[in-house]
């Protein structure tokens, strides 16, 4: 199957216009209320509408633009476990990250960065993930890393730490199905399950190409994912100190759809 040429979306585009905000946190496939911390990313469409067509083209992001999201289909979760578990599937799941960490570590490319935030007892191997043009965001492997995603390919969003930009980091706040890099089941707390305990001068460090950058949190919001946010704002790079924004999900859980109503974004900015 050939893949189309991004800047000439589906004729029934403005149909599904908001379509994004349905898909705000990557899906959950399969088992159990295992949550993803991370929005599928977002494009700048400029629509032009006549005659019962659609001419609609890309175009660069800026952080006052209307968001969109062009999709053929809902962000996928990668990786999506959907069959029957691997090697253990009668064991007991695991329920604490530590003993999880001490029989299986992490998953072998969390080699990125390391992030620690001490007021909330988070210390975490940092895996990265490139957001190609069909704008998929990739789930963490398991409860314990985190992922920074690369949004170099999408101006205006994103930023590697350290460098003047906004980098942007996911992670589960729970957990609850096989992890297929280890091939066990876990039940429990993921990485940013107390993200919300997070205040503004909180400690936040990244130790990345060699150093230790500080940063200090300047904000934490929740938003619904089915409300109106211009998540440009959120993952824009335009920002007045070099910052790191986290990501994950929050709010009611809702067993039907197996999906948090909301998703927690937590900012802060590089201090000496």
């Amino acid at each position: 199957m050939t893949s189309r040429d991004p800047s000439r979306p589906p004729s029934d585009l403005v149909a599904r216009l908001r379509l994004w905000l349905e898909n705000a946190g990557l899906r959950i496939a399969g088992l159990g209320t295992a949550v993803v911390a991370v929005v599928a990313v977002i494009v700048i469409v400029v629509a032009s509408i006549g005659g019962g067509g659609s001419d609609v083209k890309m175009t660069a992001v800026t952080p006052t633009a209307t968001v969109v999201a062009i999709k053929e289909t809902p962000p996928i979760s990668v990786p999506t476990p959907k069959t029957t578990p691997g090697p253990n599937p009668t064991r007991e799941p695991f329920r604490n990250l530590d003993d999880f960490l001490k029989d299986y570590d992490y998953p072998k490319d969390a080699t990125f960065a390391r992030i620690k935030i001490p007021s909330i007892s988070v210390d975490a191997r940092v895996a990265s993930r490139t957001v190609g043009r069909d704008g998929v965001m990739a789930d963490p492997s398991g409860p314990a890393d985190v992922i920074w995603y690369d949004l170099s390919g999408w101006p205006g969003l994103g930023g590697r730490p350290g460098e003047g930009g906004n980098a942007v980091f996911s992670g589960h706040v729970d957990y609850d199905y096989l992890i297929p890099y280890a091939g066990v089941p876990y039940r429990g707390q993921g990485v940013f399950s107390k993200i919300n305990a997070l205040s503004t001068g909180d400690l936040i460090e990244v130790e990345y190409g060699g150093k230790m950058l500080r940063y200090q949190v300047v904000s934490r919001r929740q938003y619904n994912s089915g409300g109106n946010t211009d998540w440009t704002m959120v993952w824009s790079n335009k920002v007045s100190k070099d910052s790191v924004t986290f990501y994950t999900c929050g709010g009611p859980f809702d067993t039907v759809t197996r999906e948090y109503s909301d998703r927690v974004v937590v900012r802060a900015e590089r201090v000496p």
